[in-house]
């Protein structure tokens, strides 16, 4: 798509062979940081429940060629506790079959029992890191570590191939390798590594088609097609500001007869992609969206403000390059319009779709505004002196100084927030990469690996998913509290429970536990309501503080 010429760079008064060194050494630096911080301790926490269904997901294709979400025994769903019909619950919880249809009328899966509340595109690239490297920890997450790390070196290349010096573009990657929860987002198996890197190569293509090169279309189109079917809920907003930024381009430039090929381009991507549309379903799912839009929207532009991108450093930008529209390449402007186009759509996107406020949702399009802050700060300050974007930078990388004029005026709602002079993310880093910090899901599992039989049935609350893939045993219970009630199969012989957990049927597990006589199994795993999530919600996830869960055995009765 693009031939990667980083000799030709005025921005470094160096003769042309050491030019070539220095952007080599600083890209291998790059490389080498980013590797430190995305492998490290990779396989210590065990999946936590999102990892854990795209990796049980990942297995079933394996097994059978599909994602299945029932395969016979246990069930995933899209644990969204607001959509659960409550006076349907008794009907469910004790005839498997009865649960099965309901989640199939609700949208999570198919007829025949696929899962189709995500794409086709994540379990794929999971089953790969899994039928390399095994069922473990390490198989399912490594795929999309390795897609972080590409993003690191593409989002370089994007910004050298559009026209930014050496400067801009390793400021870009620095600021994405060193944003913490794009660093947490990354390690988990899951969705969010893998789309990062399918929305850079969308905007490499798209460079390159509006730069007229061969193919540049059917490239563009092939990354379109591909990033859906990795993640169908982050494309629209990004394919409505690319496509549109390029009928404005050709209505400027060439009149407004010139886009006629744009046109027939968006069209045909459209055309190709109804019948994956039709296969998901897309307009049959219901998900259930917490609190009304307005606390979504602000959620969202705290979130964007805080971990993404300081709105305050996007309006200057926005500014910046308005005001001086002419004076960059058309590839560069284009580069940082439509940059800058995707985070303003996406703060109206999000709490319009979503049906929560996460980062998770946002973290995505990071490399856009990692992008649009190291053009910022360069071409502003570079005028003023060469030295002043690499020390805003860090500024920004390390201290909350750029968030705190709309941080000061949102409910954080118990998110993170950043100190006076250091980002408190950064506590969380040295916990999450480099400490050992208590795990939930591995002292659980390795206990029940140790002391459960194959078939034993184990009853649990919250974090089902993990013992799926890790255990052989059957899981009931869960947000669905799928076959709690099941008469028909051996009742639990272990059961897990976290008490800090709100959102299960509570009142099932109840009636199920009182039906047998337990004995508690000491364990030293922490009750904190998620294992490795990688959301900034630290208020609810201290396991250094917090009571042990509940691990139960059921007591046989006397012959």
């Amino acid at each position: 798509m693009h031939q990667f010429q980083p000799d030709p760079d005025p921005t470094l008064p160096l003769a042309p062979p050491r030019r070539l060194a220095v952007e080599w050494g600083v890209v291998l630096c790059l490389g080498c940081l980013s590797a430190v911080l995305l492998f490290w301790n990779l396989s210590q926490p065990y999946l936590w429940q999102d990892e854990a269904n795209t990796a049980v997901l990942a297995v079933r294709l394996l097994q059978s060629g599909k994602p299945l979400a029932y395969d016979g025994v246990n069930i995933l769903t899209n644990d969204n506790f607001a959509a659960e019909n409550q006076r349907t619950i008794g009907e469910r919880t004790g005839n498997p079959q009865v649960a099965v249809d309901y989640y199939i009328a609700r949208g999570d899966l198919k007829a025949d029992g696929t899962w189709k509340f995500h794409p086709l595109g994540q379990f794929l690239w999971a089953a790969a890191g899994i039928k390399l490297w095994g069922q473990t920890t390490l198989g399912a997450r490594l795929p999309f570590v390795i897609a972080a790390l590409a993003s690191v070196f593409l989002l370089y290349w994007l910004v050298r191939s559009s026209g930014g010096g050496l400067p801009m573009a390793g400021l870009a990657s620095l600021i994405l390798t060193l944003n913490v929860y794009w660093l947490l987002h990354s390690r988990q198996c899951r969705y969010y590594a893998l789309s990062g890197l399918c929305f850079l190569l969308t905007l490499l293509a798209y460079q390159g088609w509006r730069a007229g090169k061969r193919w540049g279309w059917l490239w563009l189109a092939v990354a379109c097609w591909v990033w859906f079917h990795v993640d169908y809920g982050t494309v629209w907003p990004v394919f409505g500001v690319l496509f549109g930024y390029a009928l404005l381009e050709d209505g400027i430039t060439q009149g407004w007869r010139a886009a006629g090929k744009t046109v027939a381009l968006g069209g045909g991507l459209t055309v190709a992609l109804i019948p994956s549309v039709v296969y998901y379903e897309l307009w049959g799912r219901q998900s259930v969206q917490i609190g009304d839009w307005a606390y979504r929207f602000m959620g969202t532009c705290f979130n964007i403000n805080e971990f993404i991108l300081p709105i305050s450093l996007l309006i200057l930008t926005i500014a910046l390059l308005v005001l001086r529209w002419r004076q960059w390449p058309a590839a560069e402007r284009r580069l940082v319009a439509v940059a800058a186009a995707t985070m303003v759509a996406m703060i109206f996107w999000v709490p319009t779709v979503a049906p929560e406020v996460f980062v998770r949702y946002l973290i995505i399009v990071a490399p856009a505004g990692c992008l649009l802050a190291a053009w910022g700060l360069t071409r502003l300050l570079t005028p003023l002196s060469p030295l002043l974007p690499p020390l805003f930078a860090a500024l920004l990388i390390v201290t909350p100084w750029f968030c705190k004029p709309l941080s000061a005026l949102i409910d954080t709602s118990g998110e993170l927030t950043g100190g006076a002079f250091l980002r408190s993310e950064w506590a969380v880093l040295r916990e999450h990469i480099f400490a050992t910090r208590p795990d939930p899901n591995r002292a659980v599992i390795d206990w029940l690996a140790a002391n459960a039989q194959p078939n034993d049935e184990v009853l649990i609350n919250y974090e089902d998913a993990p013992l799926m893939y890790y255990l052989p045993n059957p899981i009931r219970g869960g947000i669905p509290a799928f076959r709690a009630e099941d008469d028909a199969r051996l009742p639990p012989k272990f059961a897990v429970m976290r008490q800090s957990v709100p959102f299960v049927h509570w009142a099932v597990f109840e009636r199920e536990l009182d039906r047998y006589s337990w004995q508690r199994i000491p364990l030293r795993a922490p009750d904190v309501i998620w294992g490795n999530i990688p959301d900034p919600m630290q208020g609810m996830l201290d396991p250094y503080h917090a009571e042990d869960l509940i691990l139960l055995r059921r007591i046989e009765a006397p012959q």
